[in-house]
């Protein structure tokens, strides 16, 4: 069982389990749902014809299958599409952040600030913190649930194998009747229309008569039939498996057997196919009665073939029997209900499947995240960028897989998560590592952390080395510094050559590339006959900042920080996003292809959706780090070194004897706070390599 649960978490890293676990969950309500709707339906149609409702169960049934199926392709579209699985705030305590800052802008800054603690109150008192903390929960959960149903499929799955041997049997027990018997099939055929070829034979396995096959239907009939009935009764008898076949019952009852083995754990599955089994009967009672046209005689068949059976036994559930659905009931409903055309049977019909086709438009609806463009009509603002405006973004995580997390398990939940939105946004992305982080206490290789940089790799994702831990050059020497990114490469080095790439990105820590232009220069040499490439940050940024606070947050179950952080973060992100767009015009003096980096962790597996809106309401599509960095932007001098460590842009700047200017004063003033105070701690720690990026 260990090993069926360690597959089924190879299938999480690309999304899968996630999808079918969450589909499985919506699929109680859901057919709860139909359930409900076919009953209110067949209450309203018990004067309508059997196969009115036959139609409206079987419709209702295929329904119930096909939500979850629905659910499940949207959530490996888009994972955070399921409602109970949102774990960003309402999309009106965002919009309401935003339009605050629009006023702002225009004038009045007081009764903006206002406005944002206002929109932050009602955020924190939202249950968006409980979503997340339940979903985080309950995604431990899935591989168990998932597993569970898939025990329960495989398990039912026999039990339809076992049926299909028993008709192999039936078959084989087939003998041939006499002439006058196939003399009256076939006058009974033409009767009702079937024009397939229908075999009739006796077998001394069933008890009463049984239609078995669709491509070559086979019509078996106990001995004791030919004797026991009248040839009225027996043609009677016939006629009723004759409809089987017209119907094309059997292939249809091969379905319903399979919704019923993936939907087995479902009360309102089975409650809706034992619906299409009688409304099935019912359908062909009627059939038989207006090819025999009485009533009465029919009933009596029914009655005799009854007492005919000697002792009871179950027909294979793949198999057609007469004696389907409650017989009383069907003597009952042919004896007080006299059956009438209704030529309304395909209108009705249509109707329904129209109303349960839009039932499942509007839960897929519902199931679908608000859009970029949703939350801007939302907040007011215009999300349609300039007409010459063509933005491209790289993304790039430091710090992968996430730094304060030390569970294992919870670290692996946050890192799919973040696949599975990258998946979704169609984003290819590079991870900057320190494989100090990859090793246990005692020295040895963390292999289930290590595992997670192999499902990066498949995902089609790039590492990148970030020194072994996170070294400073402006704080060690450049031998140190050349040390630790030799020993950083090793774990990363061999998972992609063994896939047939190579290591080809570096990422300075903080972002410092040396005190002295001297130093600079020689670690940037060193760098390029490793066969790497730097890491060009355009769009630096305090998210670093926002992660540190909400980690600690998780760690308090501090839902209501929780809250505000979210709500504050990507309405941040945007701020940074323009005054990096200005700068680049000031600087280059043109918008570029731009390098993001985030801080791999917590707060940006549960907010890259946000943030991936955010950006392509503001014109930007996504590119590899590769196609951004061909810009000829990339290639202006850079001659910075020094203690701050700085974005690009701003070393450009600086190059040119350009203004510097600092992006800090964008942080909202809560961070701001935290901002002191961790500055403050910060101080009072004296070992190497720590500070501000």
């Amino acid at each position: 069982m260990t090993t069926a649960l360690t597959t089924l978490e190879t299938m999480l890293a690309e999304g899968t389990l996630q999808a079918v676990g969450w589909a499985l969950v919506h699929s109680l309500w859901q057919g709860a749902l139909v359930g409900v709707l076919y009953a209110c339906f067949a209450s309203f149609a018990k004067t309508s014809a059997a196969n009115v409702r036959y139609v409206a169960a079987c419709a209702a049934l295929a329904l119930m299958l096909a939500l979850p199926v629905a659910t499940a392709c949207l959530n490996l579209r888009g994972p955070q599409a399921a409602s109970a699985r949102e774990v960003s705030l309402a999309g009106d305590a965002w919009a309401e952040s935003l339009q605050a800052r629009g006023r702002a802008e225009a004038g009045s800054k007081t009764a903006a600030e206002a406005a944002t603690r206002g929109a932050l109150d009602e955020a924190a008192s939202t249950d968006g913190g409980f979503r997340l903390w339940a979903e985080e929960r309950f995604d431990a959960l899935l591989p168990w649930l998932v597993w569970g149903w898939a025990l329960g499929v495989a398990l039912f799955a026999l039990r339809v194998g076992v049926g299909w041997f028993s008709v192999r049997r039936l078959k084989s027990s087939a003998r041939p009747v006499e002439r006058e018997y196939r003399e009256v099939l076939i006058r009974l055929a033409r009767r009702l229309k079937v024009t397939r070829a229908v075999r009739l034979c006796q077998s001394a396995l069933v008890e009463v008569p049984t239609v078995v096959g669709h491509l070559r239907p086979l019509i078996l009939i106990p001995a004791s039939a030919f004797t026991g009935l009248s040839p009225e009764q027996l043609e009677a008898v016939l006629a009723h498996e004759l409809a089987h076949v017209r119907r094309y019952d059997y292939l249809v009852n091969l379905l319903q057997t399979a919704v019923e083995t993936l939907l087995f754990y479902h009360p309102a599955a089975w409650w809706v196919a034992s619906r299409v089994r009688a409304e099935r009967e019912h359908a062909c009672d009627d059939a038989a009665v207006g090819a025999t046209g009485d009533v009465l005689l029919y009933a009596r068949s029914l009655a005799q073939m009854e007492q005919l059976r000697r002792e009871r036994g179950e027909t294979p559930a793949l198999a057609l029997a007469a004696n389907g659905g409650s017989l009383m009931r069907r003597i009952q409903r042919l004896i007080q209900v006299r059956t009438h055309t209704h030529t309304r049977t395909p209108l009705v019909a249509g109707a329904l499947l129209f109303v349960m086709l839009c039932c499942a438009l509007a839960g897929a609806r519902a199931l679908l995240p608000l859009g970029g463009e949703g939350v801007a009509e939302a907040a007011g603002l215009d999300s349609t960028p300039a007409a010459d405006t063509r933005r491209e973004v790289a993304v790039t995580f430091v710090s992968f897989p996430g730094n304060g997390i030390y569970d294992n398990g919870r670290l692996a939940n946050k890192t799919r998560k973040l696949m599975r939105s990258l998946a979704a946004n169609d984003v290819k992305a590079v991870a900057f590592v320190n494989e100090a982080r990859f090793y246990k206490e005692d020295g040895t290789q963390d292999e289930a952390r290590t595992a997670l940089l192999g499902e990066w790799l498949d995902a089609g994702h790039e590492l990148g080395n970030e020194t072994f831990k996170h070294t400073n050059l402006y704080r060690v020497s450049l031998a140190e510094f050349q040390t630790s990114v030799l020993k950083g490469e090793q774990i990363m080095s061999k998972l992609v050559r063994d896939r047939g790439g190579k290591l080809r990105y570096f990422s300075y820590p903080y972002l410092n590339t040396g005190s002295t232009l001297a130093e600079k220069t020689a670690a940037e040499k060193f760098l390029r006959e490793r066969g790497y490439q730097i890491h060009p940050v355009t769009i630096d940024n305090m998210d670093w900042l926002f992660s540190h606070a909400y980690i600690e947050a998780l760690r308090r179950e501090d839902e209501a920080t929780l809250a505000r952080i979210r709500a504050e973060y990507v309405p941040y992100m945007e701020r940074m996003f323009e005054f990096v767009e200005g700068y680049s015009r000031e600087v280059v003096g043109r918008e570029f292809p731009q390098v993001l980096m985030l801080t791999a962790g917590a707060l940006n597996a549960d907010c890259f959706d946000d943030l991936a809106r955010m950006m392509k309401r503001r014109g930007y599509s996504f590119v590899t780090m590769e196609q951004a960095t061909r810009d000829e932007a990339y290639r202006l001098p850079d001659t910075y070194a020094g203690k701050r460590g700085d974005s690009w842009i701003a070393r450009w700047a600086v190059t040119k004897g350009m203004e510097y200017k600092d992006s800090e004063e964008n942080l909202p003033p809560f961070m701001q706070n935290y901002f002191t105070e961790f500055q403050k701690q910060q101080a009072n720690k004296a070992s190497a390599g720590e500070g501000k990026k």
